[in-house]
């Protein structure tokens, strides 16, 4: 299993990766940077365990190439990009595994203010034996960033939803990650009655993943925010850069949901991006107002270079990544939080009231099955016989009348992933049924997975 992912790097420490590997990944970053004519680089990382000596093997690596380093320390993720806003300096790195388990790390970055992509990681991995370039150069501590990012994503956030809240008793989880001891400090200056639980760094995430995605996780969130009858509930991921947001009775608000209701509250026939795995009540609702709905595929570093080539407003992910305009098409989970808080306290309804008219559809999660055959293969085969309206950005997706269908191979083993919409769950099984009706051995192995 390759380290090398689509949008980032990632992998286990001490088998996957180690302090030499990422001296290289540090030159081969501080040569790219370097060949597209820049000088600097601003450098993060998370809480982990496994961070700091890591981090220092790439500042190290940087500075071989001859980049200087403003360095913020050990901060979410939003913050080294809130830095690098700062300082105008369009290639940030930072050392960071997001929502894995502790013995995962990795690294994210942007090189002259474009996002990893395929192309951008193939580069970074062809140049791990780059040169030293010579001379090194400097670094330059960052102070109080944490403060300056905490006063301004306040006042970002007072401006993009104007008016003067109540004060809304909310429930915060930081999942001992980097907002840990943060989050609520920050919700509580912003006028919030904030509660935290699992509220200390846990270096190796010892209780569990730092991810908000897996519903289960978001169980004692969810308990708590009703013990305490608060009106929302927040769970960010490992480096604060996702957010799970929950109702006043526990229930979990999906990403497809929360983006329809900022776009409604804060834009006019906005442009939307959006991950080809979300429900389709987004590109219905962006559409309804008259703005521009863009399907991507899944994956931070698409998302973020589509929001920055369409001049998008608002991006998400089911994930739950959330990207604004604001950000230079970045994501930020404490913002996403402090925005959705504005609008559930500037309003006379609870935030269970104003998603009700978004609506669900029935959806499947991602259904993962093996497979023994090639699967571009089986994704030619489907896309050649499936019907519907077909788009082909990741895989195979088809659109059918009140519902879609998507097929995706894994880059890592050998597994497809489906995901289905419909009316119902009789509507998904017709549509699992024409959208594999060309490969039935498959068909039979994806149907068994379908919920009744």
């Amino acid at each position: 299993m390759s380290i090398f992912k689509a949008c980032d790097v990632r992998g286990v420490v001490g088998e996957e990766l180690d302090e030499p590997l990422f001296g290289r990944l540090g030159r081969s970053l501080g040569a790219m940077i370097r060949g597209r004519g820049g000088t600097a680089a601003c450098l993060g990382g998370d809480l982990r365990s496994s961070t700091p000596a890591l981090k220092q093997a790439l500042l190290t690596g940087l500075l071989e190439a001859g980049v200087k380093v403003h360095d913020a320390g050990r901060v979410p993720t939003p913050v080294v990009h809130f830095a690098g806003r700062s300082l105008e300096c369009p290639n940030v790195i930072i050392v960071t595994a997001s929502h894995n388990e502790g013995r995962y790390n990795g690294l994210k970055f942007m090189v002259a203010g474009r996002p990893a992509v395929p192309a951008l990681i193939e580069e970074l991995r062809a140049g791990l034996d780059a040169p030293v370039a010579g001379p090194a150069a400097a670094v330059e501590p960052m102070i109080n960033v944490f403060d300056d990012y905490a006063s301004w994503v306040r006042s970002q956030a007072a401006e993009l939803v104007p008016g003067t809240p109540r004060r809304l008793r909310i429930v915060v989880d930081p999942m001992g990650g980097a907002l840990a001891g943060l989050a609520g400090r920050v919700l509580g200056d912003a006028g919030f009655d904030a509660v935290t639980i699992n509220d200390e760094v846990d270096p190796d995430f010892a209780e569990r993943p730092p991810n908000p995605a897996v519903d289960g996780h978001l169980e004692p969130l969810s308990a708590r925010v009703r013990e305490e009858e608060a009106k929302m509930g927040l769970a960010f991921d490992g480096d604060g850069d996702r957010v799970a947001i929950l109702d006043h009775e526990g229930r979990i608000v999906r990403p497809e949901q929360i983006a329809v209701l900022l776009a409604r509250q804060m834009l006019s026939r906005p442009a939307v991006v959006y991950d080809q795995k979300c429900a389709s009540v987004v590109a219905s609702a962006v559409t309804a107002t008259g703005g521009r709905s863009i399907m991507q595929p899944s994956g931070h570093g698409f998302i973020k270079t589509a929001m920055i080539d369409e001049g998008a407003d608002l991006g998400v992910e089911v994930s739950g990544h959330y990207f604004f305009k604001t950000l230079g098409g970045g994501d930020d989970g404490l913002l996403a939080a402090l925005l959705v808080a504005r609008v559930v306290a500037t309003a006379d309804q609870t935030l269970a009231e104003l998603i009700a008219p978004i609506g669900w559809p029935a959806i499947t999660p991602d259904l993962r099955v093996p497979v023994d055959e090639p699967a571009d293969g089986l994704l030619e085969q489907v896309a050649a016989q499936c019907g519907g309206r077909v788009s082909r950005l990741d895989g195979v997706r088809a659109e059918y009348d009140g519902g879609w269908a998507l097929a995706r191979a894994s880059i890592t083993e050998p597994v497809m992933t489906f995901r289905f919409e419909g009316r119902d769950a009789a509507h998904i099984r017709q549509i699992a049924e024409q959208f594999l009706a060309s490969a039935p051995d498959l068909a039979a192995r994806v149907l068994e997975k379908l919920p009744e």
